[in-house]
């Protein structure tokens, strides 16, 4: 049954990976509302992002990959506003900073896709329209890596590890889209480099654990 279990979850981990690939942090692995996140969760479908990370859901409830991609942003910056206006209603306004700056690197090079993010980096249409081909390139990528590994499931991590490389590159290059007084703003926003321990600690609410290290630049 253990064995049948990891097999199930592994194909539900590969379905979503390609769709989340844009969600990585610069340093590969993926937000809490992704891979990574699902590999925290661990109370199989418990967790609503997990529930939209398989395709038998998002089949059953006729939604795309998308509309999922779409659904998981908006969830991940309404909590993670929730989150950060609680910690700043209990006097904790430097814990609130530091905790949307991590959000931000989390997102990667889809960051500029937040709403918020690129109305204070005030990008214009040239740049939107330049990141956003940044961002198609990374996904084609992704999707022929993924085609070419098949159901392999031995060379997820080889992909997942390539991927982060891309976003990685992809990354350097819209924030050289940015002139000098929006760059400012963007290391006002992502912060210092965060390195983020997963399984360390309480986790999520599968309970704690060992963990891989991820770190984010």
């Amino acid at each position: 049954m253990l064995f049948k279990n990891k097999i199930a979850f592994t194909a539900m981990a590969f379905t979503g990976a390609t769709c989340l690939a844009l969600a990585q942090p610069p340093g590969g692995g993926f937000p809490g509302g992704g891979f990574g996140g699902m590999m925290m969760q661990g109370r199989g479908g418990s967790d609503p992002t997990q529930l939209l990370n398989n395709k038998s859901v998002l089949d059953e409830l006729k939604l795309s990959e998308d509309d999922a991609k779409e659904i998981l942003q908006k969830y991940s910056e309404e909590t993670s506003g929730l989150l950060a206006k609680i910690l700043a209603d209990s006097g904790k306004g430097d814990q609130a900073k530091r905790l949307n700056q991590i959000r931000t690197q989390q997102l990667g090079l889809r960051a500029f896709s937040d709403a918020k993010i690129a109305s204070l980096l005030k990008l214009s249409d040239d740049q939107k329209k330049e990141i956003k081909e940044l961002e198609e390139d990374v996904r084609k990528e992704a999707d022929e890596m993924r085609k070419e590994i098949g159901m392999d499931f031995s060379k997820m991590g080889e992909m997942m590890k390539k991927v982060g490389e891309l976003n990685k590159q992809a990354l350097g290059k819209a924030t050289e889209l940015l002139k000098d007084n929006q760059k400012a703003t963007w290391q006002e926003l992502v912060g210092k480099p965060f390195e983020m321990k997963i399984g360390g600690g309480r986790g999520g609410p599968g309970g704690p654990g060992g963990g891989r290290n991820r770190r984010t630049d």
